[in-house]
């Protein structure tokens, strides 16, 4: 119980916005540029081959910035950086 109890309370701070307690992290310029790579709709794996990069380290990155931008898929992460002028479309 007590174990449900705590995974509860973490999905219901991640819900309410963290954000508060934690100051907002700014996108490094390879996150945005990956961003911006996908929100003109490649995928990462095209993204890997524009940058020399494997795609592993693509999907790496983008799982860092749905991580800082604290939102739940890639495009909720284009939204949101985006909607902070981190990236343009």
């Amino acid at each position: 119980m007590h174990a449900l109890a705590r995974h509860a309370y973490s999905a219901a701070e991640r819900l309410v916005g963290n954000s508060r307690r934690r100051p907002r992290q700014k996108l490094s310029q390879r996150e945005r540029e990956i961003l911006q790579w996908v929100a003109g709709g490649k995928t990462a794996w095209e993204v890997s081959r524009i940058l020399g990069i494997s795609e592993n380290t693509v999907t790496t990155h983008l799982r860092n910035i749905k991580q800082k931008l604290s939102t739940a898929n890639v495009v909720h992460a284009i939204v949101e950086a985006f909607r902070r002028h981190e990236i343009e479309l």
